[in-house]
């Protein structure tokens, strides 16, 4: 009697071994696809902020003023006296 039950047990033992590596192969083919998507989204952020520092400088923008005739003004105009701003 002693020793069905031993077996049952150790058989059960052995489903439950095979069950746990199974799900530890699912598991990791999990983790490879997530560490996938995360290289690829890490290189995406590389990309964007590249993308981001281009647009950005001060050549790109200097480069558009020009394109679009923007000229510097050597000498701003300051609103001192409110002339316009209201009806007297």
């Amino acid at each position: 009697m002693i020793k069905k039950i031993f077996l049952i047990f150790l058989v059960f033992l052995l489903i439950a071994n095979i069950f746990i590596f199974m799900v530890n192969i699912q598991l990791g083919e999990e983790i490879k696809m997530y560490d996938k998507k995360i290289s690829l989204l890490r290189q995406e952020n590389l990309d964007l902020e590249t993308k981001i520092y281009q647009l950005t400088s001060y050549e790109k923008i200097a480069s558009l003023a020009a394109q679009l005739n923007f000229v510097k003004n050597e000498s701003p105009v300051y609103l001192e006296e409110i002339k316009y701003a209201y009806k007297k």
